[in-house]
């Protein structure tokens, strides 16, 4: 008994830093994690996830078997103490443990879950020394890995705020920059902010004394003071600001007031054409612009479609268009002929990405 506690002491201990972690400035996400079924989970197991994801890179064929990073790019600037530190990151792993995704495809013939974290490997999920380890699934390297459609968002914005709920819409909100509106229906919402019909642990919808399905803020005027007034306010000051308007039933046939089915959420910032300055602080991403330039790509093009498209799929473009310059094929009006690409690759990737999102949605 005293050598199986020992050894399964030792198989909890994670390694010292192994690496110097490369963070970047935008996550991206896989739109098919961002619209999963995500339960909350707190702040702190978040920006875990966040530090997590940005180290994964656009030309990563594989997952590490491992990440690793200072606890330091947790807690700054996120109100936590030295003293309460310790106890935040244990009590976040304890979460990000028991996480599962929920999966649907497109047509609902397959449904499938899987745990966020693995915790099968002997190199464990855990806090040393101010190191903090984590392994993800594998089984969800698909989502991680190659993503060809995404959202993004700015890492440090994201990482200060400091309610679940304004992350969440961070997340969401940035899958349609491009439209600036979305529009769900209040059950979409629900699904989305984790406020729908709660469900037990075999996945059973739980009833109240009267038999009615419990949900979490049951009545809209809740729903909307608990989860739209706090990112409304942390929001306020990202390139994510928003403001909503409830959307009523228009066919309600008796007397009393109209029920809201459906929230309209505008974002404030609308595309101006012009290129993030923190792109040109990126020595990849302004590599990347400073090519597109070369081939007469406007500046305008460059700030709509460059995050869509991606700076890999982008230097294969790029290098395609140089293997060009010696060939029958050279191109002889870059600005006609590498706009008209570099617009059509972007909105094709645009318009897949909100046409999944919608019947994700509306699923």
């Amino acid at each position: 008994m005293d050598g199986l506690d020992k050894r399964s002491t030792q198989l909890v201990i994670p390694l010292d830093l192994t690496y110097e972690p490369k963070h970047k400035d935008i996550v991206k996400q896989h739109w098919n994690v961002t619209f999963a079924r995500q339960g909350r989970m707190s702040v702190t197991a978040k920006r875990i996830m966040a530090r997590v994801i940005d180290q994964i890179r656009d030309d990563d064929f594989k997952l590490r078997p491992y990440y690793q990073f200072r606890i330091a790019d947790i807690v700054t600037d996120a109100g936590i103490t030295k003293e309460t530190a310790y106890k935040e990151v244990q009590g976040a792993l304890h979460e990000l443990t028991a996480v599962t995704w929920e999966f649907e495809s497109l047509d609902k013939s397959e449904w499938y879950i899987r745990h966020l974290l693995d915790t099968t490997k002997e190199r464990a999920v855990g806090y040393k020394d101010g190191i903090i380890t984590v392994l993800l699934n594998p089984q969800l390297e698909p989502y991680f890995i190659q993503i060809a459609h995404y959202t993004t968002h700015q890492l440090n914005n994201y990482m200060g705020l400091k309610s679940w709920y304004s992350m969440r819409f961070f997340e969401i909100l940035s899958a349609f920059r491009d439209t600036g509106v979305w529009c769900p229906t209040v059950e979409q919402y629900r699904q989305l902010m984790d406020c729908a019909q709660e469900k037990d642990k075999k996945g059973k919808i739980k009833k109240d004394k009267l038999g009615n399905p419990k949900m979490k803020y049951p009545l809209t005027k809740d729903l909307i003071k608990y989860t739209i007034a706090e990112p409304l306010e942390e929001l306020a000051d990202t390139n994510l600001a928003f403001s909503y308007e409830p959307v009523y039933e228009t066919d309600r046939m008796t007397r009393g007031r109209k029920k809201i089915i459906g929230f309209k959420f505008i974002l404030k910032r609308k595309q101006d054409g012009k290129i993030p300055e923190f792109w040109l602080q990126n020595a990849v991403v302004s590599q990347v612009v400073a090519g597109l330039r070369t081939w007469k790509v406007t500046d305008k093009n460059i700030a709509l479609y460059l995050e869509d498209i991606g700076t890999k799929a982008t230097n294969k473009l790029i290098y395609d268009w140089q293997l060009k310059e010696n060939t029958d094929d050279r191109i002889e009006d870059r600005v006609k002929y590498c706009n008209a690409v570099f617009v059509r690759m972007g909105k094709a990737v645009q318009d897949r990405l909100k046409q999944e999102i919608q019947t994700t949605l509306s699923q």
